[in-house]
């Protein structure tokens, strides 16, 4: 799946010109004597300059994205994500359905909502996000708190899976968030699927692989064993 960056620079501020203004004399009044007590008043505090991560963010909430289109915040700036390949959905489909019999009504399963990592500058939205709803988002452009997050999973497309290897991973985890399940059709040793526990100083120290179509566990609060016979690879 090809995407689309968008690079958002902060401008520079103009100077303010002024014009010379010429002012009538006035008659000077003598001025009262200055208490030991009195001190000048602070000057007002320039506002300061817009980060880049606010910039970022507020151009990502005002983007009129396509249908079925989504938008990241990146390294590279805001990228624009097409719509996923039918059997993409499918398997998102497939792995959400096996999550709604284990998990309750109060944990959310969402697809496309994104997670918020202003210290890393980023703004993901991954494939499938399991989170409390109590975490949900109120408004539109607002991301969830990845230290709600329960699950993130992504499904690797084939022009982008080097990004769901790596960046993804090293962003997760150094978010914090606890479980990372890759669905990676396009494993160069082999169709796999892998999940990623126990985040620690920017990556994962655990790492369970199984072949595509092999069951994997999922541990607590899911407590499953994940069925992938029926994922079929994307093609996009």
């Amino acid at each position: 799946m090809g995407s689309a960056v968008i690079e958002q620079k902060p401008e520079k501020q103009k100077a303010e010109k002024t014009s010379p203004r010429t002012t009538a004399p006035r008659a000077k009044t003598p001025e009262p004597p200055e208490s030991p007590q009195a001190q000048e008043a602070p000057s007002p505090t320039p506002s300061r300059a817009e980060s880049r991560w606010e910039l970022l963010l507020r151009t990502w909430q005002e983007i009129d994205m396509p249908d079925g289109w989504r938008a990241e915040i990146r390294e590279a700036g805001i990228v624009l994500v097409p719509p996923p390949a039918p059997a993409h959905n499918d398997i998102a489909a497939l792995i959400s359905a096996q999550l709604h019999d284990v998990l309750p009504r109060h944990i959310a399963i969402h697809q496309g909502t994104p997670v918020a990592i202003p210290d890393q500058e980023r703004m993901r939205a991954p494939d499938l996000m399991v989170f409390p709803r109590s975490a949900l988002p109120q408004r539109r452009g607002e991301g969830v708190d990845p230290a709600e997050v329960l699950l993130v999973v992504e499904i690797a497309s084939k022009s982008n899976a080097d990004d769901d290897r790596t960046a993804k991973r090293y962003e997760y985890a150094g978010a914090g968030v606890p479980l990372y399940l890759l669905i990676d059709g396009y494993d160069t040793r082999g169709s796999s699927i892998s999940l990623f526990s126990s985040p620690r100083d920017g990556d994962y120290d655990a790492r369970t692989t199984v072949e595509w179509g092999k069951p994997i566990e999922l541990p607590e609060p899911f407590g499953c064993s994940l069925e992938s016979s029926e994922f079929r690879v994307p093609l996009d």
